[in-house]
């Protein structure tokens, strides 16, 4: 097995951060614009749900900026190059062809950025992400890198939907994958905050405060 140096490692993790924070924020994006046709201030609840600030003037405002606004580090085109960067420092490690969805997400969402948002140029960002994870799988053999990046991927799910207040059901999947991944003992974590973390998820009332902060706890933040 290659030697990866620590630097490295914390790339192939806050690679696995990021997609999975692209592809979790589109998908709760389409459903927020589906809600403004009823209440345009909607994005007012969909900020306070991610915990973001919400630095938008009105509806039409958050629909193209918080898609857009390279200057806004909550903004979907921010995360989505902040993944690109760790991608393309990585290239020889993730091969050509993984790199090249990672350049064809960030490209397809460049291209859009005139006018109106276009949900169906979105999708295909989405499509570009989970073609990415795809070759992850296929064409990494290490399975050093693969768990690693999915344990950016589980983690970040879990943060995002402790944001957003999901229920049980909705959380143990992502949560048991992410024991799983953690236990093959390719990145240090804090194990007292997992066991918290995972009383609080698997209980019938979570404290979602506390299970945010365990989360953060569980490897450290960037």
């Amino acid at each position: 097995m290659d030697i990866i140096s620590v630097v490295e490692m914390n790339q192939i993790y806050w690679l696995g951060r990021y997609t999975e924070r692209v592809f979790t924020t589109i998908r709760h994006y389409f459903s927020g614009r589906d809600h403004m046709i009823e209440d345009p201030d909607y994005y007012i609840t969909y900020c306070r749900d991610f915990t973001i600030p919400n630095c938008y003037a009105s509806a039409e405002d958050f629909f193209v900026n918080y898609v857009y606004d390279e200057k806004n580090p909550d903004s979907i085109i921010s995360n989505l190059n902040r993944a690109y960067d760790n991608a393309i420092v990585l290239r020889n490690t993730l091969g050509t062809e993984t790199l090249s969805y990672m350049e064809l997400a960030v490209n397809q969402l460049n291209h859009t950025k005139s006018g109106r948002v276009d949900l169906l140029e979105l999708q295909k960002v989405l499509d570009d992400i989970l073609a990415f994870w795809a070759c992850v799988d296929d064409y990494i053999d290490s399975e050093q890198i693969r768990s690693v990046i999915k344990i950016g991927r589980h983690l970040e799910r879990l943060n995002l939907y402790l944001r957003l207040r999901k229920r049980k059901e909705c959380m143990t999947k992502p949560f048991h994958m992410l024991v799983a991944k953690l236990r093959k003992g390719y990145l240090e974590y804090d194990k007292k905050a997992l066991d918290q973390l995972g009383i609080n998820i698997l209980s019938n009332q979570i404290d979602y405060i506390e299970g945010i902060k365990m989360s953060e706890r569980l490897i450290g933040e960037k």
